[in-house]
């Protein structure tokens, strides 16, 4: 039997197909994609860097600001595109909210981040950002780690961008929840094996002790689509 189950590009090769031009916002956009589109697509990047703007060839427009605050035009992009960014916002929810309101009807919203509600999540979220300078130097092994425009970025990991909370924000405000997913992936200290085993054993401790509330690696981020619904006497296609 043929997997009905679409990949998350899959997904958005259906909603660009016949869209000409599809525009797409790419929220925070940094120096690339982490996602592929179409010969032709019109990408828009909004960043608050300049730097980050001009190392990112794929873009047509370039707009240097804050998505928590830009003045976004309604229903203006058919996909909108927020990878790894709302967890550097003092303010993500109001940047899911201009989200909200910038997107097409019938166009979607795709949000990744690392997830707060994971130990990691958690770490991160308390304590301040010379330690995850020192983790990025010495564990992933970056170099060039807390210059300007470089790994890691400073980082809030508000409670408003957990799962849930993000999923409750999406349905007041009318939307769809087309995907959403936790998923792991590796992580820099295993290779060092003897820390991460002792991680490992930690993080499946604390996940035990909190029945479930803290969640390990295995959810270490999370992927949504949420989609705009048509308005009845919409012609938007």
């Amino acid at each position: 039997m043929k997997n009905e189950k679409l990949t998350l590009q899959e997904r958005l090769d259906q909603l660009a197909s016949g869209k000409n031009p599809f525009k797409v916002l790419e929220a925070g956009c940094g120096s690339s994609s982490h996602v592929t589109f179409k010969e032709g697509t019109y990408v828009v990047g909004i960043d608050i860097s300049e730097l980050q703007l001009q190392r990112n060839t794929l873009l047509k427009e370039r707009i240097q600001g804050d998505i928590q605050t830009y003045a976004f035009q309604e229903n203006a992009y058919d996909l909108i595109v927020c990878w790894d960014v709302l967890e550097h916002l003092p303010a993500p929810e109001k940047a899911l909210k201009n989200f909200f309101h910038a997107v097409n009807e019938g166009g979607m919203i795709l949000l990744a981040s690392p997830n707060v509600t994971t130990l990691r999540g958690i770490i991160t979220k308390f304590t301040p950002y010379w330690v995850h300078v020192l983790y990025a130097r010495y564990v992933v092994g970056v170099e060039t780690a807390g210059t300007e425009g470089n790994y890691p970025f400073p980082s809030y990991h508000r409670w408003t961008i957990a799962p849930n909370a993000i999923r409750r924000l999406a349905e007041e405000r009318g939307l769809v929840v087309e995907l959403a997913e936790t998923y792991g992936f590796d992580h820099p200290e295993k290779k060092h094996a003897a820390f991460y085993s002792l991680w490992t054993l930690v993080s499946n401790i604390a996940h035990a002790l909190s029945f479930g509330a803290i969640k390990t690696d295995k959810d270490a981020a999370f992927v949504f689509i949420l989609r705009k619904p048509r308005s009845a006497g919409s012609t938007a296609v």
